[in-house]
């Protein structure tokens, strides 16, 4: 992959990469250039999948340019669009993927044409080892990406739980 001062900027402005502002800053620039050096970068044509709910998967995508729609499948099998997202948002998906291979929980399709950066656990989990401020701060985001997630999740099961309660006692 070419590096650039743009894309080593615009790693920064994803919430993962963040605490690695300002680039200038030579630490934060050696490592943002080790991160730069393993990324892959893949093109999507409008309508392809870049993810499919409930395939294995070990990359973390970042939408560099385009726009995606996230799709989660209902219980009856019939995928309802959650989000669309657009490259300007500074958006990823997939982080999970960086610490265990995961089974993708929605699927992400291309809008339209779009590039994305990819970088697998394998080569994330090695960056770590040689830069292990690196691994401590991404780590930390994602450890707290979960725990927000988890409280979110919580909250929407004891709303649902209350309504079906509701529903049964004829309240």
């Amino acid at each position: 992959m070419i590096i650039n001062d743009d894309i080593l900027l615009r790693l920064t402005k994803i919430e993962l990469f963040s605490d690695f502002y300002p680039v200038d800053n030579e630490d934060n620039s050696r490592i943002l250039k080790g991160l730069a050096n393993v990324l892959s970068v893949e093109n999507y044509k409008a309508g392809e999948e870049i993810i499919k709910e409930g395939n294995e998967g070990d990359t973390l995508y970042i939408l560099y340019k385009g726009h995606v729609q996230v799709l989660r499948n209902t219980l009856s099998n019939e995928p309802f669009a959650v989000v669309n997202l657009s490259a300007e948002q500074n958006v990823f998906f997939g982080e999970i993927a960086l610490i265990d291979k995961d089974t993708r929980s929605a699927s992400v399709k291309a809008v339209s044409d779009c590039k994305v950066l990819g970088l697998t656990g394998k080569d994330f989990l090695s960056l770590c080892e040689k830069e292990q401020e690196f691994g401590f701060k991404v780590m930390f985001r994602i450890a707290v990406r979960l725990a927000q997630s988890l409280r979110r999740s919580t909250s929407d099961a004891l709303t649902l739980y209350q309504a079906l309660v509701e529903e049964v006692s004829g309240s």
